[in-house]
């Protein structure tokens, strides 16, 4: 009998870009395809290191932002489909699947972001080793490497100084946006949805109250919303709010899970200028979005560094990892109302604003004493939102061990609750339940 010869495929491997429009890995992958006349397959991994992977004790990957995840890839299939093609979804770790699809098809090439952190760059490095070619696309920043105004090695030692130069470079605007290109054809997937896709993919919500809802679709429909509502022209002076919508902008999730691109953002608020008038709440949502860009090349430079006690800069601080002061702080049951309110709105929700993430990191680091990385790893597990870049360099930021020129930032929370919460109400609302 005659051995039909294997077909010949390109994989598009979907990590934190879930997402058509605007996605360089993703035309680079199609390019690769059409290049060598071969057929094309966008694959996600549910690799078990990530999703029922522990560290510190912690689940990695909790409810809140699995269920966001999922319902991003759903919504990301939905959009492929329309495209003529679908997504293949898998429930091992990257080499594991890329080796299983070998047993059916040729890969000719692995096609996926530029890792932000070590756990990333070690899967890539294991394909090569596996004799697969990667090639890694810069894919969720806004500035290619090569836009940047100084080498890698020499990326200023805080965001200030990033921000000045960067701001300062004469003609140094993020790229285009860029559209959805044709996509190739696709073969079958050869193996069954992974059982937490079908168990997350038909719930249409869990017991939670977050208003998130991944994917694309969703994540546009309130940027939308928000720009529609004029509430960027005031974003500077309610974005510390607790609560409240459109008091922030909402869209870390988007971003984190990349149903949405930084450069669409950038985009749309350079737009919303020329209309609705420019000013310093307009101005600082881009200055936000610096100190995304800031943290994802920092993380790049720092590796593995980055998730070690003494950080990036590799200086000594204390901090225990005593269970039971972290488990009350985890609880929400330190006595620090502001904390406590912070903490439960965290596990109900999977979100905090901005000003509360600060004020219970400091708690945690300054009036609990424990190890910053615990409460890096609680949030790992628990935001909705959660960016490894973001997530981690903030905390080491908090803890003085990454790239504050302070060595540290410790709140008066006391203060900081009569601030920004004068009336009560956040902690009232969060503390009865």
């Amino acid at each position: 009998m005659e051995i039909k010869p294997k077909p010949d495929v390109v994989i598009w491997l979907v990590r934190d870009s879930v997402r058509l429009a605007d996605n360089p890995a993703l035309v680079a992958a199609v390019q690769e395809a059409e290049q060598r006349g071969v057929l094309l397959i966008p694959l996600a991994c549910l690799d078990p290191c990530r999703w029922a992977g522990q560290q510190f004790g912690l689940a990695r990957a909790g409810k809140v932002w699995s269920r966001f995840r999922i319902e991003s890839l759903v919504d990301l299939k939905d959009q492929l489909e329309l495209q003529g093609s679908t997504l293949w979804v898998s429930s091992e770790g990257v080499a594991d699947t890329v080796n299983l699809i070998s047993e059916t098809v040729c890969v000719s090439c692995v096609v996926t972001d530029l890792p932000l952190a070590t756990e990333e760059r070690l899967e890539n490095a294991c394909l090569v080793t596996a004799g697969y070619q990667v090639i890694e696309v810069e894919t969720d920043e806004l500035f290619d490497k090569v836009q940047l105004p100084f080498p890698l090695d020499e990326l200023p030692s805080t965001f200030s100084k990033f921000r000045k130069v960067v701001e300062k470079k004469s003609a140094l605007d993020p790229l285009i946006p860029l559209g959805i290109p044709k996509l190739p054809p696709i073969p079958k997937q050869p193996w069954s949805k992974p059982l937490q896709w079908l168990e997350q993919s038909e719930i249409k919500s869990l017991d939670t109250q977050s208003l998130l809802i991944g994917g694309r679709k969703a994540g546009l429909a309130y940027w939308h919303g928000y720009l529609e509502s004029g509430a960027l022209s005031h974003y500077k002076e309610t974005r510390n709010a607790f609560e409240g919508l459109y008091q922030s902008s909402y869209l870390s999730s988007w971003l984190a899970h990349g149903c949405l691109s930084a450069r669409e953002v950038w985009a749309d608020v350079l737009v919303y200028e020329q209309s609705q008038g420019a000013n310093e709440s307009t101005y600082w949502l881009r200055f936000e979005l610096l100190w995304r860009e800031f943290f994802h090349w920092y993380s790049r430079v720092s590796d593995w560094t980055l998730f070690r006690k003494s950080g990036p800069e590799a200086r000594d601080v204390a901090g225990d990892q005593c269970q039971k002061r972290f488990q009350r702080w985890a609880a929400g049951a330190t006595g620090c109302d502001i904390v406590d309110a912070a903490m439960c709105e965290l596990q109900a929700t999977g979100w905090m604003s901005n000003r509360a993430r600060q004020l219970v990191a400091s708690h945690l680091i300054y009036e609990s004493g424990l190890d910053w990385r615990l409460g890096a790893a609680f949030f790992e597990s628990q935001l909705v939102d959660y960016d490894v870049a973001s997530n981690w360099g903030n905390w080491a930021y908090i803890a003085g061990v990454g790239p504050d020129p302070c060595g540290g930032r410790v709140f008066n929370l006391d203060q900081q609750a009569e601030r920004y919460d004068p009336q009560g109400v956040y902690r009232q609302r969060w503390l009865s339940k």
